[in-house]
This record gives structure tokens, C-alpha cells and sequence, in this order.
């Protein structure tokens, strides 16, 4: 499992995406957790267009901020949780 979450300096929400993935990270210590910031990485994935963009396993889950119970959703799906 990874969640990548892309995210951009100076950016509000951003700050709030980070503790969000911080959180999951902590629910699911099994993922991989990453934050990414547009500006200091190569090309982010073309389904990555606006910050921040929360993404598991290479799919897109979240353009803005998900609530924590939509991202436990799905990453416990992406998993085989239930």
C-alpha cells in the first residue's frame, strides 16, 4: 500500500493534507506514506492537475482533502479491508 499526497508550498489546504496523510499513516502502518511537493518534483502523474491530490496505489482518491472516514474507505478497499 502507498499513498502518495501531492501538495505545494504556500498552499492552505496543503498543510491540512499533510497532517490528514500523517493521521492515515498512523491508522495504517503498513502504507507508505509520502508527501510530495509539485514544485520540487520531476512531473507529478498526469491525473495530478490541482493540490492537493491525495493518491493510493497510483489512483487518484481525492482532489482536495478527503475526510478521514472517505480516505479509511479507501484505503481499507484498496486493501481487502472491510
Amino acid at each position: 500500500m502507498r499513498l502518495d499526497v501531492y501538495v505545494e508550498a504556500g498552499c492552505p489546504s496543503c498543510k491540512r493534507a499533510v497532517k490528514i496523510a500523517q493521521e492515515a499513516g498512523k491508522a495504517y502502518p503498513d502504507m507508505a506514506v509520502t508527501i510530495i511537493d509539485v514544485a520540487e518534483s520531476d512531473e507529478p502523474p498526469a491525473d495530478v492537475f490541482a493540490v492537493p491530490t491525495f493518491v493510493l496505489n497510483g489512483d487518484v482518491v481525492s482532489l482536495g482533502n478527503p475526510t478521514r472516514a472517505d480516505l479509511s474507505r479507501a484505503i481499507e478497499s484498496a486493501s481487502g479491508r472491510r
